[in-house]
């Protein structure tokens, strides 16, 4: 049974995280006339979603692509009156050749496709929907074996080389089929016709970089506090009481969205909140910016050899050129910290490049996520019924799945279905008085 807040006046609230989830969660909440505190680790918001400027031009750190399924995404960047462009194309580069391709899509046309929709209908027809619980148990099995039991090997053809080269991890992991077919779905390939969003037939993303519309979204909530470290999570009858670096944070409610693993050290958990939080699995991601001459041009490359098998964990799995007259660039890899600027530089070599200034590296421990046998027990279901429990919600890329779309869905669900509106709520909020950067200032 879900513990659902008192609904006779506004309550307050703790977010403890202030990307995306965190931001949306604050967001909805204040629309709907409750308190929010948001605290934030690093000393600006948006998370995995940070964008950072060289030579006056914009390049997002990690998740900054969206596509026709990112309708929740695009109803913001609306309301808060974002501009969006078109995103560079996409290409398959053969690492022994140097010739870069097209992405196959043989799934769409090798009769694969009647298959998996009429699979999609049987077993799991809510995988689109915000969340993945609901999906778990029928999609628990390693991916590898799923697709080669449904006879969908295509499928792995056609959208295996993006999902591991968006940090989602390789296929011959024990990875389960529920996230590949998760992302998969959010490509908006597999729906027709795809539908446009805000004018883009195809892919877009925020203009100016993709963290802008976070920091829109954090610069009207009345409370964010960056740079603070919670010390602290105590849960009792009443309340929660947050300590921080720079004090206590009282509140009636608190959301999670952060990892429960990366919060387990200072939260009070329950035996339950432990068990999850210790089946939790993260991959060690890496974004490197860097400046490279001598390597394809104008578009997001996908490094076949790289992406194929976890064999190759350490090398650069993707690069992104997003600007024609410019050598920076942003590479991606998988694997421990110590090996991947070596490994990038030997990358770069052999694809007749030359790396030149890194501007900046940046480890994630990205999608978390449950392996099989979780899945399989229920791991997903577990979570899903603690929220409300002990006056904690549970946010982020666990219940929601690492895709910036699935996060904003997850997130306003959430709010809304634990917190309604209050008198005088879900009415345009009145402007901040201090900006985050003033703030930060001060």
């Amino acid at each position: 049974m879900h513990e659902l807040p008192d609904t006779a006046g506004p309550r307050s609230v703790v977010v403890i995280g202030g990307g995306p989830s965190g931001l949306v969660v604050a967001r909805e909440l204040e629309r709907a006339g409750h308190r929010v505190t948001v605290l934030e680790e690093q000393d600006t918001v948006a998370g995995k979603c940070q964008s950072v400027h060289v030579d006056g031009r914009a390049y997002d750190l990690g998740g900054h692509i969206c596509t026709s399924r990112y309708a929740r995404v695009a109803e913001l960047v609306t309301e808060l009156d974002g501009e969006t462009e078109p995103t560079t194309r996409y290409r398959v580069l053969d690492v022994a050749a140097r010739v870069a391709s097209r992405q196959s899509m043989a799934f769409l046309f090798d009769g694969a496709l009647p298959r998996y929709q009429a699979l999609r209908e049987r077993e799991f027809p809510r995988i689109a929907e915000p969340g993945l619980a609901h999906s778990a148990r029928a999609l628990a099995a390693p991916v590898t074996e799923w697709l080669a039991e449904h006879g969908l090997q295509s499928m792995a053809e056609s959208f295996g080389t993006g999902f591991t080269a968006a940090g989602y991890g390789y296929l011959d992991d024990d990875l389960p089929a529920l996230y590949f077919v998760k992302y998969a779905e959010m490509t908006g390939l597999l729906s027709s016709p795809r539908p446009e969003l805000l004018g883009h037939a195809g892919d877009f993303t925020v203009a100016g970089g993709f963290g802008t519309l976070w920091r829109r979204v954090a610069d009207e909530l009345k409370d964010v506090r960056c740079a603070v470290r919670v010390e602290s999570v105590e849960r009792h009858e009443g309340g929660v009481r947050v300590g921080t670096d720079s004090g206590p944070v009282e509140a009636d409610h608190l959301v999670l969205s952060v990892g429960l693993d990366r919060i387990l050290p200072v939260l009070d958990a329950t035996e339950e909140e432990r068990d999850l939080a210790a089946r939790i699995r993260c991959n060690a991601y890496h974004t490197t910016l860097a400046s490279a001459s001598g390597l394809p041009e104008h578009a997001f490359y996908f490094l076949d050899r790289h992406t194929a098998s976890r064999a190759a964990r350490g090398h650069c799995v993707s690069y992104h050129h997003r600007y024609p007259g410019s050598d920076v660039r942003t590479f991606y890899s998988y694997g421990r910290p110590e090996d991947v600027p070596a490994l990038l530089l030997d990358d770069v070599a052999a694809l007749g490049g030359r790396l030149g200034e890194v501007y900046l590296r940046r480890q994630w421990a990205f999608m978390p996520h449950f392996g099989s046998d979780d899945l399989a027990g229920g791991a997903l279901d577990r979570l899903d019924a603690l929220q409300g429990r002990g006056r904690t919600y549970y946010a982020g890329g666990l219940p929601a799945f690492e895709l910036v779309e699935c996060a904003v869905a997850h997130a306003q669900d959430l709010a809304r279905r634990y917190f309604p509106a209050v008198d005088g709520g879900a009415t345009v909020q009145e402007d901040r008085s201090v900006t985050i950067e003033e703030e930060q200032q001060a």
